[in-house]
């Protein structure tokens, strides 16, 4: 699949606005509530922002990129697999500049190798009490990668024709942050199950790709 494709589809759909909650629950675990429902419960949330980052594998495919996250006892997401991002701190300007600077210090590409698309629609995480914050970014350019190994076990340059093709969505059983089993659909590359929040959000990238807006 073509970037220019990609980047094309993307925008033009993006004119009508983004998909939400209706791409979110091809992906969500069956307990999830919208985000909305979730805001109007909770108090004191943290927010985080991540970059979905479009750009080319070694195969000069569109891919994704993800990681791999390294396994800490405190980190209820430890060890899953998610976008490069990270919490909004006060010194941030904005939550895009979070989102860029935990880019550049996770997996080390920097604002200037990049080229910004959209926001896209955010998603509260309850484990974590975290209000997550997408940005749809891509880069046309092969990317030099500096993982931070404290943070980072490997990265995952995933082909979006894999996240395109819904063969590749399957459904089981997780052990949630608190203890209990979710059921929820996920995708699994590599022996990397993706599942989740990004999952979710990946839903979202792959019905803007798919809009059949003319």
């Amino acid at each position: 699949m073509e970037l220019d494709f990609v980047l094309s589809k993307v925008n033009r759909a993006l004119q009508n606005g983004l998909p939400g909650d209706d791409a979110h629950s091809k992906l969500s675990p069956s307990h999830r509530k919208p985000a909305s429902e979730y805001l109007a419960e909770v108090e004191n949330y943290k927010t985080g922002c991540v970059v979905a980052l479009i750009t080319k594998n070694s195969n000069d495919e569109s891919c994704l990129i993800l990681m791999e996250r390294v396994s800490h006892e405190k980190d209820v997401h430890s060890s899953q697999i998610s976008f490069p991002g990270g919490k909004h701190e006060e010194e941030d300007e904005s939550f895009y500049a979070t989102a860029i600077r935990e880019l550049e210090e996770e997996i080390g590409v920097t604002s200037s190798e990049i080229n910004f698309i959209s926001p896209l629609s955010e998603l509260y995480i309850p484990p974590s009490n975290f209000l997550v914050k997408p940005f749809l970014c891509y880069s046309t350019s092969r990317l030099e990668y500096r993982p931070n190994q404290t943070e980072v076990k490997s990265l995952l340059e995933v082909p979006l024709a894999f996240f395109i093709n819904d063969e590749n969505i399957n459904r089981g059983g997780f052990q949630s942050a608190r203890g209990y089993f979710v059921n929820a659909p996920y995708y699994e590359f590599q022996s990397h199950k993706i599942w989740g929040a990004t999952a979710m959000m990946i839903a979202e990238i792959v019905a803007l790709i798919n809009s059949e807006i003319d």
